[in-house]
């Protein structure tokens, strides 16, 4: 391998003595040996457990640190193209001299990497083999600068562990190893903790680190004893002097002797012992001598699917709990309680602490914007009529059914047991109830019950009395709303968001902050939401209006959505419209931001930025929209035209039904109200949206005001913001747990397909794995454990991350080998399959850490294609082919 060089740079010619430095700089470059028990902060994860081996008398190979204190000093380093400042380039070109390594293996320790909860496998470089003071140099500006690069900044973002970078940068003598790799202490896929696994190739490991190859496996006792080995081809092996053939004879041998893998064993469990966890170690193997050259906790074991487990239980006690709760409380008499994620788990999937809290508290909170709105129109509630409407399970967002159709009562009987009866024969029907479920009319000649039940007793005529009197009282709200909308609402809508921003401007001290922050959720609460509840209900009502009119008096409702696409009048709408005016140079790109800069890719995830704050996101939709060949204009012209063709042939069926005058009219008026309020439903969204940026900001300031780790603040409940200035190390612990069940959450998402609708009978349900059909099953071999169920990305490492971008969360990853570049996105990604690597490369160490399955299966990115729908088994390494994309 040809080392990189420092172009341009010199370096001293002058003794190895080490030059003068800057006074109190002495801790800028310690010796491996000379690293003490305190100096974990100055060594960071790689070099400080190396120190403490070495202490305790294992073979290490000699070396320095580069520490901590020295990156802190090191400014423009950290940027592209920065260099070393003279001083420090002095000092480490005099310690390289001094130590008289001929070659060397140049490694990150960043106090980040090789922790107990992200191991950093694969993020940040290794060099080697470093024979010369340039390329030393050079080796060092690239570690110092990988700590911003754009692929750790994603991996750092996405393994949520809150801590601020720091780089120290180890220099090892390389052992040009016969054979190196890694061992772990503990089967890394069954969880097995009798077994070792010891992974090896000839040569250096870097090749097996790298998933180029998979390398030989032995799986051991922890007495040594070889319990099965898996041999695979070596065509060549990686040395000092570079990568060397190896004569065919020779691909079949295996790596390590029967006393070699007794001798790895034997150390690796005298390791375990010494950290007092497993480990993942990796070795090199020199004329019998057994070199260490890292040593690491395991993440991602076994054990954390079982965590996955635990979670579940503990999720299916809580429940119960609840449910008895609100029985004994009066609030829920139905034979069984149901949950479902309706729209809910769209707007907010694997929601963090302060979003779902949000959104709970602004819309269903005691006196929250359901129940104002609602009750301005007409609705018969309580200010806590909404309260235990919504419910988090597993992480996920669900609405308790029975709680919702009380949100509906317009003083008709509701019958809830018949309409759980009917979610039960058919758990779509909870995918918004509001449609098709919940019966908003009784027609004239028709009976039935409002949940949609004609077979049951008929409805008498004081309830279709009292069911048409609502009906008017909505038209005339619906009407007072569209006349004022203009002249009064919308100019209040702005008036707020005016307001909001204006504390943007002010200087706030933490009780300000916080007591700022809770004035402008209350506002949200009992302004701007509940104009949106308003907006909404009047939508969705007009919409079900015309819906089941279509249905009575045609008998088919299939014409619905298609009269009611291509509306104008929203301003989400305009966001695309814009979009495609800004990439063909109609408007600026700030005139863009000012109208569209407070949204995001999922408004109500607080913990999101908005586009003014990470503009490569709209660099992001404007590719899209380049290279997809979308017009979105051209788009909304096609729809208005469909809508308006469906609009001529309702009058054509309203004709042939032979409807009177006084029908036809109702059911226009309807959908004229059902056409008006669906944009404008979106637009209020638009300017709450604005409110809902305003608060994100101000959380973000009083993050930084209280000096914690990046977006720590949303891992809070809205109603323990005030408790930021008096007991905020408690509320750390807290922040540290949570984050941990939302990893959990998003684990639980990815690997067991949770119901869409939960019933509290059958509570076993969450978390069981559901049959698909499947059409094909392919085995390989499994890395790491758990199962999923996605769609195939295929993964070109000449695009490198172009490949990946995207991401939705749902892909199955398929790669030719488990390359370092893929480490980042694993997070991401919902499975793994990679045709080359081993159970203890980077790739796979980092999917069982992020806990998704990942198996070897060769020949995958000729056997599967882009958008194919599969099932992932990492637990036996099998791969079924789903007969139905949609199945994902």
């Amino acid at each position: 391998m040809t080392p990189t060089t420092a172009e341009g740079r010199g370096v001293p010619q002058t003794s190895a003595e080490a030059p003068n430095c800057r006074p109190g700089h002495q801790d800028l470059i310690r010796d491996l040996a000379d690293i003490g028990v305190d100096d974990a902060a100055l060594a960071g994860g790689k070099a400080y457990p190396l120190a403490m081996l070495m202490r305790q008398g294992f073979t290490v190979p000699k070396g320095f640190c580069i520490t901590t204190e020295a990156f802190r000093l090191a400014g423009d380093c950290h940027v592209p193209g920065g260099k070393l400042p003279d001083f420090l380039l002095d000092l480490i070109v005099a310690t390289w001299r001094r130590a008289g390594i001929a070659a060397a293996a140049v490694r990150s320790s960043a106090t980040e990497e090789d922790g107990r909860t992200a191991s950093w496998a694969g993020i940040f470089p290794t060099t080697l083999p470093v024979g010369d003071e340039h390329a030393l140099i050079a080796a060092v500006e690239r570690c110092f600068r990988a700590v911003h690069a754009p692929e750790t900044s994603i991996y750092r973002s996405l393994a949520a562990n809150g801590s601020r970078p720091a780089m120290a940068v180890l220099v090892q003598e390389l052992v040009d190893a016969d054979a190196a790799g890694m061992v772990f202490t503990s089967n890394p896929v069954s969880g097995a903790r009798d077994e070792i696994v010891i992974n090896a190739v000839l040569g250096l490991g870097k090749a097996l680190a790298s998933g180029r190859v998979t390398g030989d496996t032995f799986v051991a006792g922890r007495d040594g004893t070889i319990k099965t080995q898996s041999v695979s081809a070596k065509p060549f092996r990686i040395t000092r002097r570079g990568e060397l053939a190896i004569s065919p004879e020779h691909w079949e041998l295996p790596a390590l002797t029967t006393q070699a893998v007794a001798a790895l064993a034997k150390l690796a469990v005298d390791i375990e012992a010494t950290f007092g966890c497993p480990q993942d170690i990796e070795f090199a193997l020199a004329d019998d001598c057994i070199s260490i050259l890292q040593a690491r906790p395991i993440t991602g074991l076994r054990r954390d699917n079982d965590e996955v487990k635990a979670f579940v239980g503990r999720e299916r006690r809580r429940l119960k709990k609840r449910v008895d709760a609100m029985r004994r409380q009066g609030r829920l008499t139905a034979t069984d309680a149901v949950f479902s994620n309706g729209n809910v788990g769209e707007l907010l999937p694997t929601p963090t602490p302060m979003s779902f809290g949000l959104f709970r508290e602004i819309f269903a909170g005691d006196g929250g914007a359901i129940v104002t709105g609602r009750r301005a129109l007409g609705y018969k509630l309580a200010d806590d009529s909404a309260v235990g409407l919504y419910e988090l399970i597993c992480g996920q967002p669900y609405f308790n059914l029975e709680v919702d159709v009380a949100t509906f009562d317009v003083g008709v009987p509701l019958e809830v047991d018949s309409i759980i009866r009917r979610v039960g024969d058919d758990p779509n029907r909870a995918n918004y109830p509001e449609f098709g479920l919940y019966q908003q009319t009784f027609e004239a000649n028709q009976s039935e019950l409002r949940d949609g039940n004609v077979k049951e007793s008929p409805c008498d005529e004081s309830s279709r009395n009292i069911v048409r009197r609502f009906h008017e009282s909505m038209v005339s709200a619906g009407q007072s709303v569209l006349d004022r909308f203009a002249g009064e609402i919308e100019p209040r809508l702005r008036k707020a968001v005016a307001e909001a921003r204006q504390q943007l401007d002010a200087d706030l001290s933490v009780p300000e902050l916080v007591s700022v922050i809770g004035r402008r959720i209350d506002r949200l609460k009992r302004g701007s939401c509940v104009q949106f509840v308003i907006a909404a209900r009047l939508a969705f009502f007009f919409a079900e209006m015309v819906r089941s009119r279509l249905s009575h008096h045609t008998g088919d409702p299939g014409l619905t959505p298609r009269l009611l696409q291509g509306l104008e009048g929203s301003r989400i709408t305009e966001q695309a419209l814009d979009l495609e005016r800004l990439a063909s140079g109609q408007i600026t790109r700030e005139a863009f931001l000012e109208n569209h800069g407070h949204l995001a890719a999922n408004e109500l995830e607080i913990s999101l930025p908005r586009l003014a704050e990470d503009t490569s996101v709209l660099d992001c939709l404007l590719n899209d929209l380049a290279t997809s060949g979308r017009r979105p204009g051209d788009d909304f012209q096609q729809q208005q035209r469909r809508r308006r063709e469906a609009e001529m042939e309702l009058q054509q069926r309203l004709l042939h039904a032979q409807l009177t005058a006084e029908d036809a009219a109702q059911l226009l008026s309807d959908l004229r109200l059902a056409q008006a309020f669906l944009p404008l439903r979106e637009t209020v969204k638009y300017y709450y949206a604005a409110e809902y940026a305003v608060i994100r900001s101000l959380l973000l300031r009083l993050n930084r005001a209280l000096d914690w780790q990046q977006d720590d603040i949303f891992y809070l409940q809205p109603d323990e913001i005030p408790r930021c200035t008096t007991a905020a190390g408690k509320l750390k612990q807290r922040i540290a747990r949570r984050r941990r069940e939302h990893r959990l959450a998003g684990r639980m998402a990815r690997q067991y397909r949770l119901p869409a609708v939960v019933f509290s009978s059958r509570l076993h349900e969450i978390g069981a794995r559901h049959d698909l059909p499947s059409a094909q099953q392919l085995a390989g071999t499994p890395v790491a454990p758990g199962s999923a169920i996605g769609v195939v990305r295929l993964y070109d490492c000449a695009n490198g991350a172009a490949a990946l971008k995207d991401m939705h969360g749902d892909e199955i990853i398929v790669a030719r080998s488990a390359n370092l570049g893929l480490a980042p996105f694993l997070r991401m990604a919902a499975g793994l399959i990679v045709e080359v690597g081993g159970v203890l490369a980077h790739a796979a160490c980092q999917a069982r850490e992020s806990g998704i399955p990942a198996i070897v299966l060769p020949n995958a990115t000729l056997t599967l294609r882009d958008g194919m729908a599969v099932r992932l088994d990492g637990d036996i390494g099998l791969v079924e082919l789903l007969e139905a994309s949609g199945a994902a």
